[in-house]
């Protein structure tokens, strides 16, 4: 029983730094696709307000699916798989 809690302990630490390094990965992406577009749209008035006001709904949506991926899916097939081999 301890040898499982230590897992999911070492699991969860892992997936804290994975969900870290791709929220920063695809919310920079988003960044620099909104940035493009204020370019090439030619837009006036300022560039950062303007990225920053349309990040926000990217980045919980980010937030959302990769709370969905990076967690709770690892989680359910570890679970799954300690079921399984029982």
């Amino acid at each position: 029983m301890f040898g499982l809690g230590r897992v999911a302990i070492v699991m969860m630490v892992g997936l804290s730094v994975v969900y870290i390094c791709m929220f920063f990965y695809l919310r920079s992406g988003a960044r620099m696709r909104l940035e493009e577009d204020w370019v090439n749209q030619g837009r006036p008035g300022e560039r950062e307000a303007w990225v920053e006001q349309r990040i926000a709904p990217v980045a919980s949506r980010i937030r959302v699916w990769l709370v969905l991926g990076v967690y709770v899916i690892p989680v359910i097939g570890l679970t799954v798989f300690v079921w399984l081999s029982n």
